[in-house]
């Protein structure tokens, strides 16, 4: 991690302008000993991870562009670009733009824009304090370490302006002394200056010290364990007795026509109807994937997937007419759901719905292209399988939601 930093700090200084060829001169013309990150500077040109311009300068007050910051952050990752299969998902960058690699291969450190389902990255943008905020708490995988308290938020004035997608990373950086306000605002729409880069990975690199060291006595060698071989189950419903599925565990009756499964009940109180996996729970799976084919005749959708059940109640993910929701049902017989995040969608005839989820991070793709996540989904039960609502197959078999070509497989 700590190479990480050094090279996305010395990415960031090197960025806009052709640096020195020479060894780092830590006295620059333009930062005297007055200014504000004068110690944070100097310091990072004494341990040869910093550089200014020919002419002497270090231009503290560069801007430095979202363009220029994918590619700090393809450095700070340590990642290697394969060319041969990465697909376009910026409209305003397409394969001819010079940073169309650092740009897909750094989008787990990056921000983006939706409109519709069409996403933008505005590459000539500044890159402002936000982002730099979510890169930080990614590169150094706080967003999995620690649990985001948004009060951290209210004592900024300007708190309203940080975006809503953003709000528990930004609350991360400022537990974890990342990146702080100043007279009560944090500026998080304010673009990063060169200064104020490296007074942040200063602060990241420098101020962190190495107090964890303790004397340890190693274990003995033992016979290293074969990987086992990771989850795949998957389910065409070429036949008709759902041997795959728990049936006696369902909520509703569940049966497979024309090779895709449907369920409907007589018993009106019943909201949703869940189809559990008949798999091994005792695994603890905490990284997988699930897919299905949502097959719409007549209807609005209104089917899905669930995962994390336990006790009654699970998460859901499901298509409807406008948009793909994720949320959690408390109660089968309770039509409420607690709606957790969406993303616009426009139904067709057959889609493609995969849930990915890793931990507490849960990703929905539709037709293979990504439409949204969600962060901290505490996972606390094991069940999961096919999801439908009531409304689905309330007019069967003149309209109905059938779901087909299911897909569980573990992530190693």
């Amino acid at each position: 991690m700590k190479r990480a930093l050094a090279i996305f700090l010395s990415v960031m200084m090197f960025l806009t302008v052709v640096p020195f060829a020479s060894a780092a001169n830590s006295s620059f013309s333009d930062v005297p000993r007055s200014h504000w990150a004068y110690k944070e500077i100097t310091e990072m040109a004494e341990k040869g991870i910093i550089a200014g311009y020919d002419n002497g300068t270090f231009r503290p007050n560069n801007k430095v562009t979202r363009a220029e910051f994918a590619k700090i952050m393809i450095a700070a990752a340590d990642v290697d670009i394969d060319k041969r299969s990465v697909s376009q998902t910026f409209k305003d960058v397409p394969r001819s733009h010079w940073a169309f690699y650092y740009v897909e291969y750094a989008k787990p450190y990056l921000t983006g824009y939706k409109s519709g389902s069409t996403y933008t990255y505005k590459p000539n943008d500044s890159a402002v304090r936000e982002d730099i905020a979510v890169a930080l708490v990614r590169l150094l995988g706080y967003d999995k370490k620690y649990k985001a308290d948004l009060n951290q938020l209210k004592k900024f004035r300007d708190d309203d302006d940080i975006s809503p997608a953003l709000r528990s990373y930004i609350a991360i950086a400022i537990q974890t002394n990342l990146m702080q306000g100043s007279n009560n605002y944090f500026r998080p729409q304010d673009p990063i200056t060169r200064a104020e880069a490296a007074s942040l990975l200063y602060r990241a690199l420098i101020d962190r010290k190495d107090d964890d060291e303790t004397k340890v006595v190693f274990p003995a060698p033992v016979e290293p364990k074969p990987n086992p071989t990771p989850i795949k189950l998957s389910d065409a419903f070429s036949e008709t007795n759902l041997k795959n599925w728990e049936t006696d565990k369902a909520n509703g009756s569940w049966g497979v026509i024309n090779k895709q499964a449907t369920a409907i009940s007589t018993d009106k109180d019943l909201d949703h109807y869940l189809l559990p996996l008949n798999w091994d729970e005792s695994d603890k799976v905490t990284h997988y994937e699930l897919s299905v084919d949502v097959n719409v005749s007549g209807t609005e959708g209104l089917g899905g997937l669930f995962f994390n059940g336990k006790d009654g109640q699970s998460n859901v993910v499901f298509v409807q007419k406008d948009r793909v929701v994720l949320g959690k049902v408390k109660d089968v017989k309770d039509d409420d759901i607690d709606w957790i995040a969406s993303g616009s969608y426009k139904l067709k005839s057959t889609n493609r719905l995969k849930v990915v989820v890793d931990g507490s991070s849960v990703s929905i793709f539709m037709n293979g292209q990504f439409l949204f996540g969600q962060q901290q989904i505490k996972q606390e039960g094991t069940k999961l399988g096919l999801y439908l609502q009531r409304e689905a197959t309330s007019e069967t078999p003149r309209k109905m939601t059938y779901l087909d070509n299911f897909l569980f497989q573990e992530v190693k």
